[in-house]
């Protein structure tokens, strides 16, 4: 026998002898599992008892959950099939049409809350999006079969279930959304901050950028000695796929459920590009501009290494960091115009007038001292986390490329999901996207324009 032969034999022996004692069970786990299959069928046949024993439709007029208009039955005894979470169950319905509307529903789904879409109860589909929304579709499929394994469901079922969300999402009214996600705080915040930043994901034509925003109360804020030190306890996301106008739009709605009018002091926090401040200026006027610190700092050492070489960073930053927290900008400013002359290239000093530039810009932005004083934030740390945990840790799997649609619903998602948590996020996405259809319709059609910028309308 070969060397070759006997490695063969030994691997395929041990891969047989490993593949019994995965698959082998004990005792306690074969009855567990005897146990639910025998529950899972009850169970099963106790809905079927529930939804026979359900009052038959009268054929009466009916009520358009649109409009409000009666509106008379189109067809009857139509069947629908459907998943809930013990199987598959059947029920005939009547369809009613409303011309004014031009849409048709079913008052019997209505009233047992079967979803307009789809095959699955509320129950499970609420279940798929939160597999869906935390873990890539396929992946998704596999942990959910080990869950669930009495009811299928495929990797497309995942995908659609969170195509239809992310509409929904889209369609909801945005102050609506906000609201449901995380209800308004009862009093006005005494010191609530808000902070933004920007992080690539990948796409199918190259990386696109996406905004992601944070607002949270003071009180809210873990830091000193406690064991999640620069994190929050609770806190109000939003996220948009490279469009400002969009995340203007969603930032708007999340202050105004925040009630950031009535707060003590808004504190706004981001790195120095321009379209940060202007969105500050446009939705908080009042608040205190805070450059974040670690942006102030990478500035300065990103041309330092081009000046003085690895070598001299560590002295380099020392001073800046002085003269950041000195309170005096006009001292840096100062120590920074006396190295121009001492320049030895048109490089060199090109690189020290950008950075005098950019701490002119955002002199008001770095008195450090002060901010520090008052006990404020001066990091954006908490904004780079929630790109990690909102954005990246769905968004930026290997192997991933999104669509257009696909990411920016995702992104909105994401950021709901994170804001509301599991218990309460399908519920409160279903509910605002149902009010806002209600709210939208009841409106005058002059109004609608408006409404279409502001994200009611179904996009």
């Amino acid at each position: 026998m070969t060397k070759h032969k006997t490695r063969k034999e030994s691997a395929e022996l041990l891969a047989k002898l490993a593949e019994e004692g995965v698959r082998q069970q004990s005792p306690m786990t074969s009855r567990e599992r005897q146990l639910e299959e025998e529950a899972r069928r009850r169970n099963q046949q106790e809905m079927d008892k529930w939804l026979a024993e359900q009052p038959p439709e009268d054929g009466k007029p009916k009520v358009c959950p649109r409009c409000g208009k009666r509106v008379r039955v189109r067809a009857r005894g139509l069947a629908r099939s459907f998943q809930s979470l013990w199987g598959t169950h059947t029920v005939w319905r009547d369809y009613y049409f409303c011309e004014g509307c031009k849409e048709g529903f079913f008052p019997k789904d209505e009233a047992l809350g079967l979803p307009k879409e789809g095959n699955l109860t509320e129950e499970v589909e609420s279940r798929i999006a939160d597999f869906a929304v935390n873990d890539a579709y396929a992946e998704a499929e596999a942990r959910w079969r080990f869950h669930y394994r009495f009811l299928p469901v495929s990797e497309n079922q995942f995908r659609q279930v969170a195509r239809r969300l992310g509409e929904q999402v889209e369609g909801a009214q945005l102050t609506l959304l906000e609201g449901a996600v995380k209800p308004p705080p009862l009093t006005a915040s005494e010191r609530l901050y808000v902070l933004q930043d920007g992080g690539m994901v990948p796409m199918r034509q190259g990386w696109r950028e996406t905004k992601v925003g944070v607002c949270f109360r003071e009180e809210n804020h873990l830091a000193g000695t406690q064991t999640h030190r620069g994190s929050v306890s609770e806190a109000r996301y939003t996220a948009a796929l490279g469009n400002q106008e969009e995340f203007k739009a969603q930032l708007a709605a999340a202050l105004e459920v925040e009630n950031a009018v009535k707060a003590a002091l808004v504190v706004w926090l981001a790195d120095g590009a321009p379209g940060n401040w202007l969105l500050a200026r446009a939705l908080a006027p009042e608040a205190t501009q805070v450059l974040d610190w670690y942006h102030a700092v990478e500035h300065a050492m990103t041309c330092a290494k081009l000046l003085l070489g690895e070598a001299g960073l560590p002295s380099w930053q020392r001073r800046i960091e002085a003269l950041l927290l000195g309170g005096d900008p006009d001292a840096l400013r100062a120590e920074l115009e006396a190295c121009l002359p001492l320049a030895s290239t048109a490089q060199h000093k090109e690189a020290l007038k950008d950075l005098l530039r950019y701490y002119s810009a955002n002199r008001d932005r770095m008195a450090y001292a002060d901010f520090k004083a008052k006990g404020l934030l001066i990091g954006s740390g908490i904004v780079e986390s929630a790109h990690r945990h909102v954005i990246q840790t769905r968004m930026k799997k290997a192997g991933q490329h999104w669509s257009e649609r696909g990411a920016r619903q995702m992104a909105r998602l994401r950021a709901a999901y994170r804001t509301a948590g599991p218990q309460r996020f399908y519920a409160a996405i279903r509910w605002a996207y149902r009010s806002s259809r209600r709210v939208a319709h009841t409106l005058p059609k002059v109004h609608r324009p408006d409404l279409r910028r502001a994200g009611m309308a179904n996009r």
